[in-house]
C-alpha cells in the first residue's frame, strides 16, 4: 500500500510536469527610434598657420547633435595667434567616420603688431568656410573687412582674404 501511494504521487507529479503550458503571445517588436537630442562638446580645435594670425591655436565648442542621417555642432569658436585673435560663431556638419566635415563661421578678428597680410592693431569682420578632408586634417579660407577707419585712412589691407591649414582634434 505505502508503494502504491508512492506510485499515485510519482504518476501525478509526472503528470504536473508534462502538461503544456499555453505559450504566451508577444507582440511583434516595434522599430526604436534613434534618441537624439543636443548635447554641450568640443566641435573643433587645433593648431594651424594662416593669414593674418600666423601659428594659432584654436578651440570650438558648442551644441552637438547625433543622428543617424546627420551630425552637427552649433559652435563657437575662439583663435588665438602670433598676429592676432579672433572670436566666431556658425554651424559644422560631419559627413562620416573618417572625420570629414565642413564648417561656415561668421566672426571678429584684431590683429596684433605684425599680422600676415593686413594691417597691424585692427578690428576685422567677417566670414570663413572649413574643410576638413581628412581626421585631423583641414583649412579654412574667409573674408573680411577692417572696420573703424577715418575719412582719408589708407585702403591698404581694408578687405582681407583669411586662409589657414593646420591639424586639429
Amino acid at each position: 500500500m505505502a508503494l502504491a501511494a508512492c506510485m499515485s504521487a510519482s504518476a501525478r507529479v509526472t503528470q504536473a510536469q508534462v502538461t503544456p503550458t499555453p505559450a504566451v503571445a508577444t507582440a511583434p517588436a516595434t522599430p526604436s527610434t534613434p534618441d537624439m537630442r543636443w548635447r554641450f562638446d568640443q566641435c573643433m580645435g587645433g593648431i594651424t598657420y594662416g593669414a593674418p594670425l600666423k601659428w594659432a591655436l584654436s578651440y570650438g565648442g558648442g551644441m552637438v547633435y547625433e543622428g543617424d542621417r546627420i551630425d552637427l555642432c552649433a559652435l563657437a569658436v575662439a583663435k588665438v595667434g602670433v598676429g592676432g585673435a579672433g572670436a566666431s560663431v556658425g554651424l559644422a556638419k560631419s559627413y562620416g567616420s573618417l572625420g570629414t566635415g565642413s564648417a561656415i563661421t561668421g566672426g571678429i578678428i584684431r590683429t596684433f603688431g605684425d599680422p600676415l597680410n593686413a594691417t597691424a592693431r585692427r578690428t576685422y569682420v567677417g566670414g570663413a568656410v572649413h574643410l576638413w578632408p581628412l581626421l585631423a586634417l583641414g583649412g579654412e579660407i574667409g573674408y573680411y573687412v577692417r572696420l573703424g577707419d577715418a575719412a582719408g585712412a589708407s585702403s591698404h589691407g581694408k578687405r582681407v582674404v583669411t586662409w589657414s591649414a593646420g591639424f586639429g582634434f
